[in-house]
């Protein structure tokens, strides 16, 4: 199940933290488009050294493919998220979903489901698992198909957040239990940012933080240090940031007079940068917020050559960044299909010609949702008419 944020431009859903992309599927040039630009015509070998010399030591990189299964029954499976482990979160579902999808954990080489609430679940979706205490966050019903919050401790499963009438998304937990997520229910009608910190004199319950605002974060880090985007009434939709102090009240970052709304995707788990998008008339660009003290200074990044469109939606400590990269005619919301990019050293790279020939072979790459710190991604990707969540692992 996908949950969509509104406003959030065309192609953007919020379906956890690291706010994965949907892409198009594969169509061929639109009529107007520019056509990508062709290198001149060399001999075989004179192309390999000028690709050698053209691209840093650092970014000739290669990935190995590793596919995560689906659960039993089911034919499709999705990754939301990968911890510094390793360790993949996401969920599978039959061909035909029918709001009957489960969460499942990877580790270890193995998938497990994550289960659904007691009684009256119907589905769920894992969102996240932390590397060392093993907690897992996500989403699921009590029967009435409304998301809830829920948090498996071991082997028990908790609605962190019983929300009667309203929706809980969970995104993040940390090292002390906190966990992080945003929700929507009583008499507001925006969506709100929350922390919820355990219980110490009962297990499987939490009181909960709501974040300053009026706001609605997308992300969270390993700290707790939150982005997303301000919303509410008629105030402008503008890319925001959360830190993990006091009230936690809502900065708005940076932003340009030409952005009809941004949005703050990701943040790095160190807290010095932030990705996401801005909208400009017609267009979407991939944008990266650095921190210096308490100020964020903002530039875009470039897209592959003869694109004019993108965003970003992962970061790591490193400084990897995950996204799309996709041409526009200008003025139209005529749009080709997005390429799935990954900047190395602030340049994109298409993920799809980074792949490893063995492991790689018959895979499409559809979406990349998640980068550890160890600069593993975890994607979803076509092979066979199904789609399948896959970790991909830079090769050293």
């Amino acid at each position: 199940m996908t949950w969509y944020a509104a406003g959030l431009g065309e192609g953007v859903f919020v379906h956890d933290l690291r706010l994965p992309i949907r892409m198009k599927s594969p169509a061929a040039s639109l009529p107007g488009t520019r056509p990508r630009r062709r290198a001149p015509a060399f001999t075989a070998l004179t192309c390999l050294i000028l690709a050698f010399l053209a691209v840093p030591a650092s970014a000739q990189s290669a990935y190995t493919v590793t596919e995560i299964g689906v659960l039993p029954g089911h034919t499709n499976g999705y990754a939301i998220s990968i911890n510094d482990a390793g360790q993949v979160a996401g969920y599978s579902e039959p061909t035909i979903p029918n709001m009957t999808q489960r969460g499942w954990i990877y580790k270890a080489g193995a998938l497990s489901a994550l289960g659904t609430l007691p009684k009256r679940g119907q589905h769920s979706t894992a969102t996240f698992i932390h590397p060392t205490t093993g907690v897992i966050v996500g989403d699921g019903d009590t029967g009435d198909f409304r998301p809830q919050g829920m948090v498996r401790i071991g082997a028990n499963l908790h609605n962190v957040f019983p929300n009667n009438g309203g929706n809980t998304h969970l995104l993040r937990v940390d090292t002390a239990g906190r966990i992080y997520g945003y929700f929507i229910g009583g008499k507001s009608t925006d969506w709100m940012g929350g922390v919820w910190t355990p219980n110490p004199k009962k297990a499987g319950t939490y009181t909960q933080e709501i974040l300053g605002g009026p706001g609605m974060p997308l992300s969270f880090n390993a700290d707790g240090q939150g982005v997303g985007y301000q919303n509410g009434g008629t105030l402008r939709q503008l890319a925001a940031f959360w830190d993990n102090a006091g009230t936690r009240p809502m900065q708005v970052l940076p932003s340009r007079p030409e952005f009809t709304s941004s949005s703050a995707n990701a943040i790095s788990d160190n807290g010095t940068t932030i990705v996401g998008t801005g909208h400009p008339a017609f267009s979407s660009l991939p944008l990266l917020w650095s921190r210096a003290g308490t100020t964020w200074t903002l530039r875009d990044l470039p897209v592959l050559t003869g694109d004019n469109q993108g965003s970003a939606n992962g970061v790591n400590n490193a400084g990897v960044v995950i996204g799309t990269s996709t041409y526009g005619i200008p003025g139209t919301w005529q749009i080709e299909a997005s390429t799935s990019v990954v900047w190395l050293q602030g340049v994109p790279r298409e993920i799809q010609s980074l792949l490893d020939p063995v492991t790689g072979s018959g895979w499409l790459i559809t979406g990349l949702v998640s980068v550890n710190n160890s600069g593993q991604i975890a994607a979803n990707a076509l092979k066979g008419g199904f789609s399948r969540a896959i970790i991909l692992t830079p090769v050293p």
